[in-house]
């Protein structure tokens, strides 16, 4: 690995041996005892190796250079021409001055790996025949104390950051942090994981957040930087015709790095369909409109797995693609064909937008369900997240920080039961919460508007998000107290470029001058929480995770006693559309029977009037003779003495036909004293009308009686007719009557 140049005293020195050099080389002596004559004639050889060695011991020194000079006597070829496995060979059979040898390869070669390549034990001691004596150390102790100010951990500092600052500064061939660039930190980067050397790895992450905050590199390196793209093996089962412009679509595409990978995931299931289905019709530009809306077809009843080609995950493997599967397979081909035609790097030979469009069959099932977590299990986590502890955490700390007995939560507590305290009541996205500023908490004062009474308000600004700009949104004021907590014994951390701004800002859950991993929340602290509350980590709708807490929480506040509305609770969650909320709040069942059952539908269509039945004319057969009625239905200030009274018109408003009883009358008088009289209740279903005029609306009474005055009554004559137009009888207080009635003879 020949990072730089070799010496400028032999770059541009010839290749091969001259005559007297090889002449000279047969007669060499050791150590210093050489003869003016030989050594004149190996000048060539001599001089870069002495200016190199000045600073050495002086016998150290002529001893290396007698070595490398018998070296090249007996490879018959300058000591510039040697690869780094040729030096390494000499370096190997040196022995004791192998460190001395492996310099002189280092400087007059340019083979800067060759301390990597020979095994060196002590790079320190390297350095210092490279560099000179503690040329390295202002360079290790900045990394180090900056480090160790954002309180990473001391026990790594001496064998991981200080052996991999020594080897950067090696590989660079400058003592100097200032002359470090990034392409030589990629190069290392991919060097340490070839060769799997973890510790040099995990310690040049950290070196590269030091110079990212010094100003030397313009960004740390990302430690999934090997997963930024898809796998070789998986572009390896795609045909080229297809996998090219899939690639160079990615690279344009804009949109967010986590949705681009999804989608060339689904763009790749669609070439390698293309090439067991249609061979002849691989490339993009070849697909037809009959070859798109197959792919259509078959991705409907297409399973788990099906052209997914390289795969490890097997996860429900061979069963039926869920809905959203296939919503994802259509939607991403259809957007990748979109951008190709408007792209212009094809010609449009379909509409992807008509061909490849989602079919109405699986749009139906794509509607909203929100994932959320019952109340005894919120409520059980919620009791656990305010009482967590470094012990909670301690068997979900790494196998090696066990056995050694490190702090296994990594963060201090302080800053868990902070990122616990915002997951458990301010209902973020994992990214949003990762991405909260410092300053996130801003302390204002209410009053109450019934008491007078004062109380604390404390506001939560969200950062720029996937639909919205930065917002601010009320929280529990437990929230604000846990981040002051946090923020009290927070350690002095570097600034960071936000992911979605690019502008360098301090972040809230930063520590060791990174941010807290996106997916500890995940697999450490709501497992760590499900254990100490006693719930399993997963229900029937699977894992308990992050972004369910959202739903949840969205839902107890459209189900609480005073809820928010739907517009209030799409603000707080920083949506731009209200469809957006409905994926993650529904109406609870309890809710709604409530709001049923307060609704009283029943009851606002059917009313009870109470009825009045002769038993003595059922007995004697007068009723059934048509000479005298058997029921009375109670209007109030009369009786209606009609048998279909249910579909009289004029029910709700008597119009006083001959059907008609008064009670003041001797006949309404006999009935209320007559034996054999049975009283009982009748349902009378009403029309929209009579509705609103039993509940005391006079112009609706008004307009019922106009227009009931021209509609005939059972016995005949109409309203009008009978001259009752004006003098109605509005059975307005019947319900309430009957009402009372019943609830005394109920008592």
């Amino acid at each position: 690995m020949n990072l730089t140049p070799a010496h400028p005293l032999t770059r541009h020195l010839l290749p091969d041996l001259i005559p007297n050099e090889v002449s000279a080389l047969e007669h060499i002596a050791p150590l210093t005892a050489m003869h003016a004559g030989p050594a004149g004639d190996l000048a060539r050889l001599i001089i870069p190796i002495d200016k190199v060695t000045a600073e050495w011991d002086p016998k150290k020194a002529s001893s290396t250079r007698f070595r490398l000079l018998k070296e090249v006597h007996r490879r018959q070829r300058p000591y510039w021409t040697w690869d780094e496995g040729t030096w390494a060979e000499a370096a190997a059979d040196a022995r004791e001055f192998r460190f001395h040898l492996v310099a002189l390869g280092h400087q007059l070669g340019g083979h800067h790996r060759l301390h990597g390549t020979t095994g060196l034990t002590s790079l320190a001691r390297f350095a210092d025949l490279v560099f000179g004596p503690q040329a390295i150390q202002p360079a290790v102790e900045s990394i180090e104390a900056t480090l160790t100010a954002w309180r990473n951990s001391t026990h790594l500092l001496p064998w991981q950051v200080r052996n991999t600052t020594i080897d950067v500064l090696l590989s660079n061939n400058s003592p100097h942090l200032e002359d470090l660039r990034e392409p030589l930190l990629q190069d290392l980067l991919e060097h340490y994981r070839a060769t799997d050397a973890k510790g040099r790895r995990r310690g040049l992450f950290k070196i590269s957040r030091v110079l990212a905050d010094k100003g030397i590199i313009a960004s740390p390196l990302r430690t999934n930087q090997d997963k930024a793209g898809p796998e070789a093996a998986a572009l390896a089962t795609v045909p080229p015709e297809w996998r090219e412009p899939a690639l160079r679509w990615m690279k344009l595409v804009t949109h967010e790095r986590g949705t681009k990978r999804s989608m060339l995931s689904a763009i790749l299931i669609a070439g390698r369909w293309a090439a067991e289905k249609h061979p002849e019709a691989v490339a993009p530009e070849q697909w037809t409109r009959d070859i798109a809306a197959e792919y259509i077809a078959d991705t409907m009843t297409a399973v788990v797995g099906q052209w997914a080609g390289h795969s490890r995950n097997r996860t429900r493997y061979g069963q039926p693609l869920s809905p959203s599967g296939k919503a994802n397979r259509i939607d991403s081909v259809r957007s990748f064909f979109s951008d190709l035609i408007e792209w212009e790097w094809i010609k449009p030979r379909f509409d992807p937008r008509q061909v490849m469009s989602m079919p109405l069959s699986l749009r139906a099932l794509m509607g909203p369900n929100p994932r959320i977590i019952d109340d005894a299990t919120w409520a059980k986590l919620m009791a656990a997240g305010l009482t967590l502890n470094s012990e909670d955490l301690k068997p979900y700390g790494t196998p090696r920080a066990r056995a050694a007995g490190w702090q296994a939560t990594y963060y201090p507590i302080e800053m868990l039961r902070a990122m616990v305290g915002v997951w458990l009541f301010a209902g973020c996205r994992m990214d949003e919460l990762r991405r909260l500023d410092l300053d996130c908490i801003t302390w204002d004062e209410g009053t109450d508007q019934r008491t007078g009474e004062t109380y604390p308000i404390c506001l939560l600004h969200i950062p720029q998000n996937k639909t919205s700009l930065p917002f601010a949104k009320p929280v529990d004021p437990l929230v604000g107290e846990l981040i002051d907590a946090w923020k009290l014994v927070r350690p002095p951390q570097p600034d960071l470029a936000d992911r979605k701004t690019g502008l360098p800002r301090q972040h809230l859950f930063c520590h060791r001058g990174q941010l807290v991993g996106n997916a500890y929340l995940n697999e450490n602290i709501i497992p760590a929480l499900c254990q100490k509350a006693g719930v399993p980590a997963e229900d029937s709708r699977g894992a308990l995770t992050s972004h369910r807490a959202r739903s949840t929480i969205a839902t107890q506040l459209l189900n609480a006693r005073d809820p928010l509305t739907l517009g209030d609770l799409q603000q707080w969650l920083g949506h731009k559309h209200p469809a957006s909320t409905r994926y993650y709040a529904k109406i609870l069942q309890r809710t709604l029977t409530a709001a049923y059952k307060k609704a009283d539908y029943f009851a606002r269509n059917v009313r009870t009037i109470e009825v009045l039945i002769d038993r003595d004319s059922i007995l004697t057969g007068a009723a059934a003779g048509g000479e005298q009625p058997w029921k009375y239905y109670d209007l109030g200030d009369g009786y209606c003495s009609y048998d279909f009274f249910a579909k009289c018109p004029h029910r709700m408003a008597c119009a006083r036909c001959p059907f008609y009883v008064p009670k003041e009358s001797t006949k309404g008088q006999l009935l209320a004293v007559k034996d054999g009289i049975n009283k009982m209740l009748e349902q009378v279903d009403l029309t929209d009308d009579e509705r609103e005029a039993l509940e005391g609306d006079r112009d609706a009474i008004a307009a019922l009686t106009l227009r009931l005055a021209d509609i005939p009554t059972p016995a005949g004559p109409t309203p009008k007719e009978l001259g009752t137009t004006s003098a109605f009888i509005p059975l307005t207080q019947l319900t309430d009557t009957a009402q009372a009635r019943t609830r005394q003879q109920q008592a």
